[in-house]
């Protein structure tokens, strides 16, 4: 199989993954998608857990150099949560649930492996989420009063959860309403529009 045909099927189980969740899709479905044999998609990956676990790594990678462009595009802690938010709306845009969202709401389903980099996954977010509040207290955009890690975790809640929320009630809006939220509750004046 050629690297673009594995590139390929990581490509459509996480979208399968976060259209319809971990257990809903199968190798069957990957085959008639690409249109390979099963037995083809076995040699790579040789179970669906293997899969999984290159389809979380793959994406944290992505995550990983998008957290790279936010902040080379931006010092303001405003413009870097406002991008940070813009990948989950882009997510309910495609009537896509956020990648580790749909694996939480699957774990008991989920092979050790795929729990662990879910883990990474979140625990990625909320450490680079710590570090751009850290600045912005630096900077003095954001009050010193909030704790940068515990903030970090409430808007990655926040984030996930407007994804669910909106998806069930078809409203965009739930994340520039968020977003305003947020930047309210980092200081008592709101976050510098830098």
């Amino acid at each position: 199989m050629s690297l673009m045909t594995k590139d390929r099927l990581l490509n459509e189980a996480n979208l399968l993954i976060r259209k319809q969740g971990y257990s809903a899709f199968s190798y069957a479905d990957l085959s008639k998608i690409i249109g390979i044999t099963k037995a083809s998609i076995h040699h790579h990956f040789p179970t669906k857990g293997v899969m999984g676990e290159e389809v979380v790594v793959r994406s944290l990678e992505e995550m990983n150099v998008l957290f790279s462009q936010i902040e080379s595009q931006s010092t303001s802690v405003r413009k870097r949560l406002m991008a940070y938010m813009d990948i989950f709306a882009e997510g309910y845009r495609t009537s896509m649930l956020p990648l580790c969202c749909a694996l939480s709401a699957d774990l008991a389903n989920l092979p050790d492996n795929v729990k662990q980099q879910a883990t990474t996954y979140f625990e990625t977010q909320i450490a680079w989420l710590t570090r751009i509040l850290s600045e912005g207290q630096t900077t003095g955009e954001v009050s010193h009063a909030i704790s940068p890690k515990k903030t970090a975790l409430i808007i990655l809640n926040i984030c996930e959860g407007a994804s669910v929320v909106a998806r069930a009630t078809h409203k965009a809006n739930l994340f520039e309403d968020s977003l305003e939220q947020i930047i309210l509750l980092l200081t008592a004046n709101g976050v510098k529009n830098t």
